[in-house]
């Protein structure tokens, strides 16, 4: 099963150029997503960790993760803009074998995504904030079991990999 992962990832990353930089005639919704395409690293975990975001054809911007230190956080995202539902949706794929969609708003000069999962044991909710600050992105996760307390589950900043 790694080895599979790693081959889609290395095919996702060498994919034919004719489905990337199709960031062009974004919509005012779309080009809010702008701040995420690129190529970013997390304080501490500069050569362990790599995530590569960017435009894919139809107007979505896909994140690429890779981790040498926690084969769990790898990784394949998708960030788009639904003008049907009139929200942002996020899906991602884990390297787990889980995968989670939120929805979310831009608010004022962040990104809130929200969804939930329902198991035969629990119900789990996520709160993501997202938020661009001079070149890095400040990344905020809070998750709520069995619709109990908001507690953070996870808060970094990512930075612009070399």
């Amino acid at each position: 099963m790694e080895k599979r992962f790693y081959i889609l990832i290395a095919t996702l990353l060498f994919i034919s150029p004719c489905c990337y930089g199709q960031g062009d005639n974004l919509t005012t919704e779309q080009q809010r997503l702008s701040f995420i395409k690129g190529k970013w690293t997390i304080d501490g975990s500069e050569t362990t960790y790599i995530e590569i975001c960017d435009w894919i054809q139809g107007n979505h911007l896909q994140c690429i993760a890779t981790s040498k230190e926690a084969k769990t956080d790898n990784s394949i995202s998708y960030l788009s803009y639904s003008a049907l539902e009139k929200s942002y949706v996020y899906f991602g794929l884990y390297g787990s074998g889980n995968s989670r969609t939120l929805r979310g708003q831009w608010v004022n000069d962040k990104f809130i995504f929200e969804g939930q999962r329902q198991t035969s044991d629990k119900l789990t909710k996520w709160r993501v904030t997202m938020k661009p600050n001079n070149g890095k992105v400040d990344f905020l996760e809070e998750r709520s079991v069995d619709n109990g307390e908001w507690k953070e589950s996870a808060r970094f900043q990512y930075k612009p990999a070399q």
